[in-house]
């Protein structure tokens, strides 16, 4: 078997490829293009030819790791090799991540001895092209809506500076409120009133985007690939059709989890746990995985509480310990595995829903990006 270990960056890898036996094919750094890295593979392909030995490319997960999966695969498939492109986990490859003495180079190098190991590498998970698709859908709304709170803020901040006071109530970018923004435009200075224009215009452009996005996700929610998961994921209480589109875009293959705990572990809504002899330490959540995912099913929660006791039972026994914030995480955490099982079952939310005047889950305009408000 042929190793080749690939410290990816932006631009370039520095590349560490052997043989069984140690023997060094090729080192050195490449650019990231198709093109560079066939002509800088070249003694691979030629020893995989003559020997034809299996060809392992590893790399560690980094922002553009799927795209560099995709290059290798398509190389090995333009020279005709039998190539295996993986990536693994970098915080679980704590030889290098801990490394005193941290370089590209060694890095590479060790990755490769480790990869022609007899070992079993954390293999990082990557989904298929209509599932990252909406990944990207999703994160990208996230995004639009942060930046749509950081331009009302400016709003905000342009009266405040001024001492001119808005509304305590209501909204101030929905129609009576954007009547008060023109009254009061009048006294502000001129600077004032230029801003107070340009970040209105941002706010509306931002506006019109979010309503292409959300077009968009209703047309892939009722897509062949989506629908009865989605309306499956619809009758928990609190789970409109973006927290739904949310959990199966960001949980990929369900299948891949081995159980609830697992689940819960993955999306970070797991407790911190330091146990040594017989002293154990339990911290805040791990926060690890998909922030957006975390997010929505947090803001999922406050509204299942209201409808489902077996969910308000667990925030009013964890709230009278730990608080409302902790609680609601822990009803996160509690929805997050229900939905699991719902989707491994192919069943429907078979716990009893106070029977209250309501809308069909949650209103999707209010489930907002991590951190964002207004």
């Amino acid at each position: 078997m042929i190793n080749v270990a690939m410290d990816v960056h932006v631009r370039n890898s520095v590349v560490h490829a052997t043989v069984s036996g140690g023997r060094v094919l090729q080192r050195g750094r490449v650019q990231n293009r198709l093109a560079d890295l066939a002509a800088f593979l070249a003694p691979v392909e030629q020893e995989a030819a003559e020997s034809g030995q299996e060809v392992v490319v590893t790399i560690e997960n980094t922002t553009n790791a799927r795209g560099m999966l995709r290059m290798l695969e398509s190389y090995g498939q333009q020279a005709g090799l039998n190539l295996t492109a993986r990536a693994v986990d970098p915080r679980k490859m704590r030889v290098i991540a801990e490394s005193v003495c941290k370089c590209d180079r060694l890095d590479a190098a060790t990755l490769n001895e480790l990869a022609g190991a007899d070992l079993r590498l954390p293999v990082c998970y990557f989904p298929d092209d209509e599932t990252f698709a909406l990944r990207e859908h999703l994160r990208a709304r996230a995004d639009l809506v942060r930046l749509r709170t950081m331009s009302k803020n400016r709003v905000h901040s342009i009266f405040h500076r001024r001492c001119i006071l808005t509304p305590a109530t209501g909204d101030v970018f929905a129609a009576r409120g954007r009547v008060f923004l023109q009254q009061a435009r009048g006294q502000l200075d001129q600077a004032g009133a230029v801003l107070l224009d340009r970040w209105l215009g941002v706010v509306d452009q931002i506006d019109e985007h979010l309503d292409a996005s959300d077009q968009e996700l209703t047309e892939l929610a009722g897509a062949e690939r989506w629908k009865s998961s989605v309306e499956l994921l619809r009758t928990m209480p609190g789970v409109g059709r973006l927290t739904a589109l949310t959990i199966l875009a960001e949980l990929g293959d369900i299948h891949r989890f081995r159980s609830r705990a697992a689940v819960a572990n993955y999306a970070g809504l797991t407790p911190v746990v330091r146990s040594s002899n017989q002293k154990t330490w339990h911290g805040h959540i791990t926060r690890r995985g998909p922030a957006l995912l975390r997010a929505m099913l947090t803001q999922a929660a406050w509204n299942a509480i209201r409808y489902a006791p077996v969910y308000d039972a667990i925030f009013q026994r964890v709230s009278e310990r730990r608080g409302s914030q902790v609680a609601i995480v822990a009803v996160a955490r509690r929805m997050l595995e229900d939905a699991w099982t719902m989707l491994i079952r192919g069943e429907p939310f078979r716990h009893s829903v106070r029977a209250v005047l309501r809308t069909q889950q949650a209103s999707d305009a209010e489930i907002i990006a991590p951190g964002a408000a207004g």
